[in-house]
């Protein structure tokens, strides 16, 4: 899996040969937005290996 910096670089080099100068304000928000996407991306992939919930019935009703 990609790191967070190397697709924050790849997406500035991208950037520079388009002949975009990106400013601090809009490489801070690039980075929160690469971190964001790659903790969503991982919190997914460890919800669908996790198994199923299964309710069982209690074996004692609590009264």
């Amino acid at each position: 899996m990609l790191t967070n910096k190397i697709i924050e670089i790849t997406v500035l080099e991208i950037a520079r040969k388009e002949g975009i100068e990106l400013n601090d304000q809009e490489k801070l928000v690039l980075r929160t937005q690469v971190a964001l996407r790659t903790s969503a991306k991982r919190r997914y992939k460890a919800a669908m290996a996790s198994e199923s919930f299964v309710w069982k019935r209690p074996l004692m009703p609590r009264r």
